[in-house]
């Protein structure tokens, strides 16, 4: 199995998505993951949901990912926003991710499970994120 595979198959990623490349940085303990799409890949739309739409336009976004070993993990995107026939032009549903977040659904499930059995400051230690931006994740998107 490829180095790609192995991210791929370990961040659930699917066409038209794929791992472009990856770059560890140990002495900053950091995996980047560059993420992109296949030319004519096509997106569900996060208004209506509709599927198959094509991409309008592009621009980077990054997330923070779970850690992978004890390397903190952020992926790297396009962001597509897609030309839907009943919604206009929209962003596109990400699967790993909701809309205008910073966290992937994976680490916002695990902010949730912690936070339900030791306080936010102590989660937000364990990541090295603060407290604040995890109890507004906490608030706003998941309760």
């Amino acid at each position: 199995m490829e180095r790609m595979d192995l991210l791929e198959r370990t961040l659930g990623i699917r066409r038209p998505w794929y791992v472009d490349s990856a770059q560890l940085e140990p002495e900053i303990g950091v995996l980047s993951v560059q993420l992109n799409f296949e030319s004519g890949g096509t997106f569900a739309c996060s208004g209506c949901g509709r599927r198959n739409c094509k991409a309008y336009d592009t621009h980077w976004k990054e997330w923070r990912h779970l850690d992978f070993f004890e390397y903190r993990t952020v992926l790297h995107a396009p962001s597509p926003r897609i030309v839907c026939p009943a919604c206009g032009i929209r962003q596109a549903r990400l699967p790993w991710a909701r809309l205008r977040a910073r966290f992937t659904l994976g680490l916002e499930a695990f902010v949730a499970d912690m936070a339900e059995e030791v306080p936010v400051a102590a989660v937000a230690r364990f990541l090295g994120e603060h407290d604040t931006r995890l109890g507004y994740l906490l608030r706003t998107h998941l309760w």
